[in-house]
Parts: C-alpha cells; sequence; structure tokens
C-alpha cells in the first residue's frame, strides 16, 4: 500500500459507512465486507478502522444502532443513518467531490503557466 494511501483512505471511510447506512441498515461485519466486495478488493477497512468511526457517528448522533439476537447467545448489532446523517454524508459528498475535481484538473495539467513578472 502506497504511504499516503492510509490517511487518505481514513477520511472517507465515515463518508463510506454513512453511503451504505442510508441504503439499508446494516451491522458492522457486512459494513466491511460490503465496502471490500463493492470496490473490488481496492478499499479495505479492518475492524479497528470502523468500530472507532461507528462510534464517532453514534457520539455525534448521525446513526443509532439497535441489537438484534441471534440464536440464544448471540447478538448483532445493526446501525441505522439518521436525517442528521443524511446531513452529513450530504456535506462530506458535496467535499469529496469538490476535492476530486480540483485533484483531477491539476493532474490533468500538461505545462505549468508561465510566471508573471511582477517589475
Amino acid at each position: 500500500m502506497a504511504r499516503g494511501r492510509s490517511n487518505f483512505k481514513m477520511g472517507m471511510v465515515e463518508m463510506i459507512v454513512l453511503f451504505l447506512l442510508k441504503k439499508q441498515d446494516l451491522y458492522g461485519y457486512q459494513l466491511t465486507t460490503l465496502i471490500k466486495q463493492l470496490s473490488d478488493g481496492k478499499f479495505l477497512v479492518s475492524e479497528s478502522t470502523l468500530y472507532p468511526t461507528l462510534y464517532k457517528l453514534l457520539k455525534n448522533q448521525y446513526i443509532s444502532d439497535r441489537e438484534v439476537s441471534i440464536g440464544k447467545r448471540r447478538v448483532r448489532v445493526y446501525y441505522h443513518i439518521e436525517d442528521s446523517g443524511k446531513d452529513r454524508l450530504k456535506d462530506l459528498l458535496d467535499d469529496y467531490r469538490e476535492v476530486i475535481s480540483g485533484a483531477e484538473m491539476i493532474l490533468s495539467c500538461e505545462k505549468l503557466p508561465e510566471e508573471e513578472n511582477h517589475d
């Protein structure tokens, strides 16, 4: 993995989690599996990254959680996006698209503009 990719990815996890939760309520393992599957393995989110993000989203009331009993002893926690989370997602997507657009403009530059002479 390239050195800077980890920091870049960390900033995107919140946006991706909210995006997926907008589609349907999901539990942690589902989130990590879907992220891997939908990115064709190019974007991997470990539990040590996912759960702090989920706890932050819960704390900020962007998502809520509910426990569902699975069998006699297991409990699965499903996460649900709240209206404030949908607003947060919109802001994150707007920021993301603006940054990506600006980066694409820079990376498509063939030649730097001439420096202006201020004499």
